[in-house]
Parts: structure tokens; C-alpha cells; sequence
């Protein structure tokens, strides 16, 4: 068996954890389940898809697997230590995706799954293709890639491209400070990487994710939630299999997660964002 799924700690950081912190979930009881996480964004986007603050125990596999369209099942851990495919493989192979019972990073994964289906089909199929090519053990780049952008991916879905360029160039405050009324209405950060979330149960000065941008269109703000998921999946799909949007060096930007408005209680000061140590200045 190989079970080469990647390890949070594959996310970027910016800085040390130099910074305590004034919402912890996971330090003494990681595999506790935490309704009250749900309450605070970004989990409150989760909140609100699959109504998770109304549970109270950990979600079993016929609750993940509740959605009938989903092309793939859920199935315990153990279907995959059983068998000598690696991860990506064995999803290929049998349409199921190996979730360990009570983990928060599988968790994640599954709800990512069924935001998602369409992309994280893609990148499995992406996978693949460099597996069939160069075996399980060379990792191309474009498979590195594929594998940060799928534990540490943000989509960052913008109908006016003025704060897309502003974070591509790490013009931290300019984007997040000075444009923060756009945030929600011209522009909005979607955490595809499943990592993203579980790091952020514990969260420090230094998480950073890597974000691909998705123009949409100016009433795309105005949609319902699922209805938002659908296009954004629709076209990243094309994006991940037409044109190959990974398979170059350089097209994921860091994004400073607690950057984010509204994701973290710091930040609704502009002296936040003055942390060069965290929003760090783009090398020359």
C-alpha cells in the first residue's frame, strides 16, 4: 500500500509562528468534533452548505456520501492499505476516495469533493497522467504543483481584475485595506486546498496559501451559494484540463490567509497588514 497523500506542513508559511493566537480549536483534542469551529469564517462558508453546526458528532460515510451526483464514494481507510495502488490510483481505479474516520484533513477533502467534483476529478485524472508517464516515484513538477495547489489551493474569484493584480504584485494593504469593500461584492477567496482549512484550525502568523484567479462575471455576487459552486467548478475544470493551467512554473500566487477579510479578528486594523515579516514585499 501506498498512501501518499501530502502533510499539511506542505503549505507555504511566511514567517515563524511568532504570534499566540486568540482562536485555537485543535492543540489538545485534533480529532474532536467542534461544531463551534462552523461559527467563524472561513468554516462559516462550510456552515452554511451543509448545515454542520446542526450536528454534533462526527459525520459517518452515509453522511458524506449522501450526494447522489458525486461521482465518487467515501470508503474507510482500510480500503486502501488492503490493496498496493498508491492514493491517486486507487481513486482512478475504483471511483472511491480513501477517508479516515474522525481526521479533520479528510474531512475537509470530502467537503472539498463535493464543492468541487468536476476540478478534483481533473487534478486526480492530471495525477494520473504524470503517474502512467513517470511511475509513482518521480514527481514532476507539474505534479508538484497539482499536489500544493490541491492541499494549499485558494480560488480567488474577482469580476474586477484590480485586486488580483494587487495581490499578484503584494500590494497586501492596497488589496485587503484599502479595497476591503470590494471583498464579497467584486472580488471573493474559496479555499479549494482541503490542508487550508485544517491548518486553520489552528491558526498562526505565517499561513499562507497559494491562489489561481477565476474571472467571473459582475452578477456572479448575486447568485446562491451552490449555484456560485457550480460555475467556478465548471470553469476550473476547463481551465485544469484545456489549458493546463499548472503546468507552468510561476501561476500560483501566495495569498496570507488571515489577510483575508473577515477570517481573522486582527486584521480590521490597517496596521495588520504592515507585518512585512508576514505580507511580505515581492522580490525584485
Amino acid at each position: 500500500m501506498l498512501d501518499n497523500r501530502p502533510k499539511p506542513a506542505h503549505c507555504a508559511t511566511n514567517a515563524i509562528k511568532n504570534k499566540p493566537t486568540a482562536r485555537r480549536f485543535a492543540d489538545s483534542l485534533p480529532q474532536q468534533w467542534m461544531p463551534e469551529v462552523f461559527k467563524y469564517a472561513p468554516f462559516s462558508w462550510l456552515a452554511s452548505l451543509f448545515a454542520l453546526r446542526e450536528i454534533m458528532n462526527w459525520p459517518d460515510y452515509q453522511w458524506l456520501n449522501q450526494d447522489a451526483k458525486l461521482s465518487v464514494a467515501f470508503v474507510p481507510q482500510h480500503c486502501l492499505d488492503l490493496q498496493s495502488l498508491c492514493y491517486e490510483s486507487f481513486i482512478a481505479t475504483h471511483s472511491k476516495v480513501p477517508t479516515r474516520q474522525h481526521n479533520w484533513h479528510d474531512f475537509f477533502n470530502a467537503l472539498i469533493w463535493r464543492q468541487f467534483p468536476l476540478s478534483k476529478s481533473a487534478l486526480n485524472r492530471l495525477h494520473m497522467a504524470d503517474i502512467k508517464a513517470h511511475g509513482t516515484l518521480q514527481r514532476t513538477p507539474r505534479r508538484n504543483r497539482i499536489t500544493h495547489f490541491d492541499e494549499c489551493g485558494v480560488l480567488l474569484v474577482y469580476s474586477d481584475p484590480v485586486i488580483a493584480q494587487l495581490l499578484k504584485d503584494h500590494q497586501w494593504l492596497e488589496a485587503f485595506w484599502q479595497h476591503r469593500s470590494s471583498w464579497g461584492k467584486q472580488v471573493q477567496a474559496l479555499i479549494f486546498g482541503h490542508a487550508n482549512y485544517e491548518m486553520l484550525l489552528n491558526p498562526y502568523i505565517g499561513l499562507t496559501g497559494k491562489w489561481l484567479g477565476i474571472q467571473v462575471p459582475a452578477c456572479y455576487f448575486d447568485w446562491p451559494q451552490w449555484e456560485q459552486l457550480r460555475w467556478v467548478d465548471q470553469h476550473l475544470q476547463h481551465r485544469l484540463a484545456q489549458e493546463n493551467c499548472l503546468g507552468e512554473k510561476g501561476v500560483l500566487s501566495p495569498l496570507p490567509l488571515l489577510g483575508v477579510p473577515g477570517w481573522w479578528s486582527d486584521n480590521q486594523q490597517a496596521d495588520f497588514y504592515r507585518n512585512s515579516d508576514y505580507f511580505m514585499p515581492k522580490r525584485k
